[in-house]
């Protein structure tokens, strides 16, 4: 059984956006700034882990610095294959980032890196392969990404 957010406490609060902020800190580090012993605190982390809260820990890259210059965000109708069988499509794509089922006009969004004017053509030609009346937005600039969750301490 999953643990929902009315079964954490403020230490468990207080872990996870300490970790989500340095995802490498010390369990010792993590008790001593949330007020807990070293083992209480290894035990809390445990727990999140095991009950799903906490999925994984990554390391943040920027996407600039492995060759992918621009981001850009595709809505998509699902056209003539279905639902699933586009979801399954579109996030099966290394460069789709993220996939959502959205509602409106179109069912998906999707956001996606790429490395240059030419790949996003060449991705969304291979998408209109199988979908009709994709609308592309480049982004100009990113004013703000940090992938947190946003949690109430």
């Amino acid at each position: 059984m999953k643990m929902e957010e009315d079964q954490m406490d403020q230490f468990d609060l207080q872990i996870l956006s300490l970790l989500q902020r340095d995802g490498r800190i010390s369990t010792a580090e993590l008790g001593r700034k949330i007020g807990l012993s070293t083992t209480a605190t290894k035990e809390r982390v445990k727990k999140l882990e095991d009950e799903g809260v906490i999925e994984s820990y990554a390391a943040i890259i920027n996407q600039k610095a492995v060759g992918y210059g621009l981001t850009a965000f595709i809505t998509i109708p699902v056209g003539d294959i279905g639902i699933k069988e586009m979801g399954d499509r579109l996030t099966a794509l290394p460069e789709v980032t993220e996939c959502h089922k959205v509602t409106g006009n179109t069912c998906f969004l999707i956001k996606v890196m790429v490395k240059d004017a030419d790949h996003l053509e060449h991705l969304v030609d291979g998408i209109n392969d199988y979908a009709r009346n994709t609308y592309t937005y480049l982004a100009l600039s990113t004013l703000k990404e940090n992938g947190q969750v946003p949690i109430s301490e």
